[in-house]
């Protein structure tokens, strides 16, 4: 976080920068001005922070009030951070760039969405002759970088479809016309849309302006409609969301967290609504079934952190649906989503009918959501050919200050986790105050890793 602004421009290099305004500066002002802030922060993603010195210093010219940059995101720059914004007290953020949209719990929020070029006339074209039907129910919606094109492209296709929906976008924005503005409204994944009355949202078709990347992936497995499209090369494409490899391997880790008995919980969010609600579930969840769980907060997540835990079966992360480390091979343990935690222990859920990237949309009041009925009925695993649940015996605890239940005769009940990291080898960076000798600073290596200065080859030559 830089709280300083040290570098100068010159006026006339301002009014250069914001004769087209390209990130909105003056709408970012009126929307300060309008919910009388304070402490602003702005977030960029890592390919817009060489402008953020230069956005900030116009910013801070037009509203005389000083503005701080978030120089580095908790979790991901798609996510509002608001965790670092609060390390200053700031009372709201602006962020700039590609948004998921997810809501917070602390502070407002403004969206500076950016701005790709379409052409409206060749979109409705397409549009119109693949879905020839004009009485047939469609939901649209859009990538957010195209927010600024919908007011053209509905003004043309409501007339002439009598029931097709316009998603609104879950924000505050910079293209106001999209913003959400009935909070009736079904929200799922920052979308919001609202259904005809009487109508289920499985009996519509679902249209998506925009290449079929990860945005387009997390809503068509989330949202079930019939049929999915997206816009891609100027051509209409139908998309099998839920008949692709990427879903035959999250099958797979689901029969490894039926098989796992000791299960990290990564809380890998810090600001999105609700997160902690999903946290609880899945914890009693795996308490139901007899499973030790540990919870992590580690920041940013890369497999070298979670090698350092090589007792821990697999990972559920409570993160971000756009984040890619469910796509990713690269962790030595299967990394999975709070929905699969339901999928391997709900009974009451249909098995692999549907999915959801969204972790707010299984919890009560979401599209998703299902009462929880555990079964504790014996099945055989699909990966080790072993028997599950043939014990039914086993010492369990309701609550994590409760008295373990032992069968008679039974002396001890395993080994606590602490116990067992303590009698690791290798702990971690920790304190040993009394316990090592002092002794002075020792000078350590320095050249580049492929070639220190202390190699033998470099001290011959």
């Amino acid at each position: 976080m830089i709280p300083e602004m040290t570098v100068k421009m010159t006026q006339h290099e301002i009014n250069d920068d914001t004769e087209d305004d390209p990130y909105e500066v003056e709408k970012c002002g009126k929307w300060i001005d309008a919910c009388n802030l304070n402490k602003i922060c702005l977030q960029f993603p890592d390919s817009l922070l060489h402008d953020s010195v230069k956005i900030a210093l116009c910013l801070e010219n037009r509203i005389k009030k000083k503005v701080y940059i978030l120089g580095d995101t908790t979790c991901g720059s798609c996510c509002i951070d608001e965790i670092t914004a609060q390390h200053i007290n700031a009372d709201g953020i602006i962020h700039f760039g590609h948004a998921c949209l997810n809501p917070t719990a602390r502070l407002p929020v403004f969206h500076v969405l950016p701005k790709k070029e379409i052409n409206v006339t060749e979109v409705v074209d397409k549009f119109k002759s693949n879905f020839e039907d004009k009485s047939k129910k469609l939901l649209f919606f859009y990538d957010v970088a195209y927010a600024h094109k919908i007011e053209s492209i509905q003004r043309i296709l409501c007339p002439l479809y009598e029931n097709l929906i316009f998603s609104s976008l879950n924000c505050s924005s910079n293209v106001k016309y999209t913003d959400i503005k009935d909070n009736s409204s079904v929200v799922v994944l920052g979308r919001s849309f609202n259904l005809g009355k009487g109508f289920s949202i499985r009996e519509y078709e679902a249209f998506y302006l925009g290449c079929g990347e990860k945005t387009f992936t997390t809503l068509a497995v989330t949202i079930p409609v019939k049929k999915w499209y997206y816009f891609e090369n100027n051509n209409v494409i139908e998309s099998q969301a839920l008949n692709t490899p990427w879903l035959k391997r999250r099958r797979f880790l689901i029969e490894k967290l039926k098989d796992a008995k000791v299960v990290g919980i990564i809380v890998a969010t810090l600001g999105i609504k609700d997160y902690l609600e999903t946290l609880t579930m899945v914890k009693n969840i795996l308490k139901n079934k007899n499973k030790k769980c540990y919870i992590l907060s580690i920041g940013k997540i890369n497999p070298m952190k979670l090698a350092n835990f090589p007792e821990i079966d697999v990972f559920v992360m409570i993160t971000c649906p756009e984040n890619e480390m469910f796509d990713s091979r690269e962790f030595l343990k299967p990394i999975l989503m709070p929905y699969e935690v339901e999928l391997a222990f709900n009974s009451s859920r249909e098995l692999y009918t549907e999915y959801c990237m969204d972790f707010r949309q299984i919890l009560p009041g979401g599209i998703h959501y299902v009462d929880f009925t555990s079964s504790m009925d014996a099945d055989i695993s699909l990966i080790t050919g072993e028997l599950r649940n043939c014990n039914k015996n086993v010492p369990c605890s309701d609550k994590m200050n409760a008295l373990a239940i032992k069968d008679s005769g039974v002396v001890a009940i395993g080994k606590a986790g602490a116990e067992f990291l303590n009698n690791r080898s290798w702990k971690g960076v920790e304190q040993r105050l009394g316990k090592d000798e002092v002794h002075s600073a020792d000078i350590g290596r320095s050249g580049l890793p492929t070639s220190y200065d202390s190699e033998p080859l470099i001290e011959k030559k």
